[in-house]
């Protein structure tokens, strides 16, 4: 009898690890249509929660209807995101220009200061310099960089057209639910779980497209103040990095600190506009929004670092930033199903999945 449990355990698990393998190769193969499936419905759950808010307004809420309201959502940040696409093709190609500029002047600065220690390096610099610019075509890069964001225009408009579905969708979907599940528990129970995932990505997607854009703000006026070129960009940068977990508005900083090493020198104004910067990222990184987001997400550090790594490799740079969304989405599901909830707990912070009980839910909001 052991020996068939224990074999029914190694079977049970390398069908879960061929199952998650197919089903990676399965997202990874059917990119181009799950991704603006999936930034659709985020669209949706942004602008679901700006018209929630505006709805609090006394004055604004009596005046303008809730269909009103989303309208003028929508079209306001179908506005903006276009407004934010126009902008990087605009400053898109200078900034790729600039680089090889930049990264001479840095190699120059770099064998200075190596110099004075006994050091040689520019031989070193001036190879990786003709590696880098005289291997690469760099006319290629910005033709491929500006079609890419061109690309995006209607990339765009794709991903409003799903998110407006997604919206008119939630209307009838009431309707579908009760005729899938007549069982008023099992209903309950369904609810409970859309609920569920829906309050956690709503509220982290929101929140956290609001810290962004404060860091952002932070970001710009610090450039402005050191005089580094192309602000806006680097600016903007920041706050989109800033939705990969841990390590996004890290990344973002070395391009700009790349043109302020090439501009000032390794000096004090390079070192405290790193300083400035770094002071920013931990203010809001690990003081402001810890408070904002609580434990909406209540993921596991680490778990958060592999599925970064892990939907990288699937769906690349939107993969990085949609990583913990669809790890939290999916460690809620898991928790509700008894196989797959010892599982769920390991992926969470402190050991405490969301409840399978609709009632024990209604309970602690009453509390």
């Amino acid at each position: 009898m052991r020996r068939f449990e224990t074999s029914l355990r190694i079977t049970a698990v390398s069908l879960a690890v061929i199952a998650t393998v197919v089903l990676g190769w399965v997202l990874k193969s059917a990119q181009p249509i799950l991704v603006p499936i999936v930034l659709g419905a985020l669209v949706a759950f942004l602008m679901d929660g700006i018209s929630s808010v505006l709805a609090r307004i006394p004055l604004y809420s009596h005046l303008i209807p809730g269909w009103l309201r989303m309208t003028m959502t929508t079209i306001v940040m179908f506005v903006i995101l276009t407004f934010g696409v126009a902008f990087f093709a605009r400053n898109l190609e200078p900034v790729v220009r600039a680089i090889p500029q930049y990264a001479e002047a840095l190699s120059v600065i770099v064998s200075d200061f190596a110099a004075r220690f006994d050091y040689e390096v520019e031989l070193t610099w001036q190879s990786l310099d003709r590696v880098v610019f005289d291997n690469i075509d760099l006319q290629s890069v910005i033709r491929y960089t500006l079609n890419s964001v061109s690309y995006s225009a209607g990339y765009l408009a794709l991903v409003f057209l799903y998110a407006i579905l997604f919206l008119i969708e939630r209307e009838s979907i009431a309707v579908k639910i009760a005729a899938i599940v007549p069982d008023d528990d099992a209903r309950r129970t369904v609810w409970h779980t859309i609920d569920l995932i829906t309050d956690q990505i709503g509220t982290y997607f929101t929140t956290k497209t609001l810290i962004n854009a404060v860091l952002g703000v932070i970001c710009y006026v610090i450039f402005l103040l050191f005089g580094v070129e192309f602000a806006a960009f680097f600016a903007v940068l920041t706050a989109v990095f800033n939705y990969i977990p841990y390590v996004g508005s890290w990344i973002a900083m070395a391009l700009p600190m790349l043109f302020a090493i090439g501009s000032f020198g390794l000096g004090l104004e390079a070192f405290l506009l790193f300083a400035a910067l770094s002071a920013a990222q931990f203010g809001v990184g690990y003081f402001w929004e810890p408070r904002l987001m609580g434990r909406s997400m209540n993921l596991s550090p680490v778990i958060v670092m592999v599925s970064l790594a892990a939907w990288t490799s699937i769906w690349g740079l939107i993969g990085a930033i949609l990583s913990v969304i669809l790890t939290s989405g999916i460690m809620t599901i898991m928790s509700f199903f008894q196989t797959t909830w010892p599982l769920a707990i390991l992926l969470t912070n402190n050991g405490e999945v969301p409840s399978r009980d609709p009632d024990e839910k209604q309970e602690s909001m009453t509390r």
